[in-house]
């Protein structure tokens, strides 16, 4: 509570402070505030964000009813279900903004599928329902970042790697006749040295290249 009457002080340089005479007049706000929050299920989150809406709302210092307003902002369940659809579709390209966390875990709750394939209708009751109990929970995690999915490598790069890997074959092969028939074995020691340092030699070049090495 103290760092609560601090924030507001800073906040409200001189006007907050104005309102308190004497050290008796401080325990009675923070008798009244503690046990207000108490009462409300008023979280630390809650007024953390709450401080910050004081200061978009209010130029005068607030008092424990307005304060408690903006612990717990009333949220319009049909824009918050317009909010809650259009972002959902926008997270798909990672472009969402949410106006709330709360309209955000409502839409968790409720499902991204059925968010973005179920009409306004069937969806009002699921997403009202949701929302008040994410209000009441009181406590907002922050909307986390969508993890993007995992994507196979396309059908070029597909047959670009392979291409590589059938033409490190055929380059294998032909040293591997050469050094069966008196070549020299440096390369396939220098592929061998190259897979221990790096582990990125194809399968099937090293193994010719193990094979050149045991002949020689």
């Amino acid at each position: 509570m103290d760092h609560l009457f601090n924030r507001l002080d800073g906040a409200y340089p001189n006007r907050w402070r104005a309102a308190f005479p004497n050290e008796y007049a401080v325990s009675n706000w923070r008798e009244a505030w503690a046990e207000a929050f108490d009462e409300e299920g008023i979280t630390t989150q809650m007024i953390s964000d709450a401080l910050r809406a004081c200061r978009k709302t209010y130029d005068w210092p607030p008092s424990l009813a307005e304060f408690l307003k903006v612990c717990k902002p009333a949220v319009d369940a049909d824009a918050a279900l317009h909010e809650a659809v259009e972002q959902m579709r926008a997270r798909q390209h990672g472009k969402d903004e949410w106006s709330h966390p709360a309209i955000f875990w409502a839409a968790v709750k409720v499902g991204e599928f059925d968010m973005l394939g179920q009409t306004f209708a069937a969806l009002k009751p699921r997403f009202e329902s949701a929302l008040r109990k994410v209000l009441d929970g009181g406590e907002f995690q922050p909307v986390p970042a969508r993890v993007p999915a995992l994507q196979g490598p396309s059908a070029a790069e597909s047959t670009r790697e392979h291409g590589r890997n059938r033409l490190d074959g055929l380059r294998a092969s032909e040293i591997l006749k050469s050094i069966t028939t008196g070549g020299s074995a440096e390369w396939a020691q220098r592929i061998i040295a190259t897979e221990k340092a790096t582990g990125r030699v194809p399968l099937n070049k090293l193994k010719i290249a193990k094979q050149a090495i045991q002949q020689v």
